[in-house]
């Protein structure tokens, strides 16, 4: 299962690079895997992870097309990792951080755990090459709602800290956004 997601994703994200870089996008599904690996052997959570992008990001991916191809569970993981399209930045943020304060630990949870920790390796190891300038990729661009909205996440995820995941998740935001202040 796991090697049909990779290629699944890999087909999917055909195409697609990371903002602001020349990085294949699949290099971010296939760490989230990675990670999600560490914390759990269940292969439908670890192919949830891969594909976890699928519906978001690729036209072609519908929620049956998931169920179809690798079941219901793992289309449902997918399905609740996804972001609603509607609404301002700020209110889909907001979405976010507060479904994930409502989620006990879970498949779910895993995986935006993993999925936010790869995202925050991204954000410090390109912060340290471009600086601020990094914000310029982004839909929201002010450095100070971003700090909001990932200390919001650290927050919602606090009953992962079992998993080391999570402790290398906070100390990336701290860093990435030390001395901002959010009003």
């Amino acid at each position: 299962m796991i090697d049909k997601a990779i290629t699944f994703a890999t087909k999917a994200h055909e195409g697609q690079f990371r903002k602001g870089t020349k990085l294949p996008y699949i290099v971010h599904p296939l760490e989230v895997g990675v990670i999600v690996s560490r914390m759990t052997q269940d292969k439908e959570v670890i192919a949830a992870a891969i594909l976890h992008d699928t519906l978001e990001d690729c036209k072609e991916v519908t929620f049956s097309v998931l169920c179809q191809e690798f079941g219901e569970r793992v289309a449902e993981i997918v399905r609740a990792e996804s972001e609603e399209k509607g609404g301002t930045w700020n209110e889909r943020k907001a979405n976010t951080v507060r479904r994930l304060k409502e989620e006990k630990v879970s498949d779910v949870k895993l995986v935006a755990l993993a999925d936010k920790l790869s995202n925050a390796r991204s954000l410090k190891r390109d912060y340290q090459m471009v600086g601020d300038k990094l914000w310029q990729r982004f839909n929201m661009k002010d450095k100070a709602q971003q700090a909001w909205y990932y200390r919001g996440l650290c927050d919602s995820l606090k009953n992962m800290e079992e998993f080391p995941e999570y402790w290398e998740f906070c100390e990336l935001i701290a860093y990435v956004f030390r001395g901002v202040v959010v009003e």
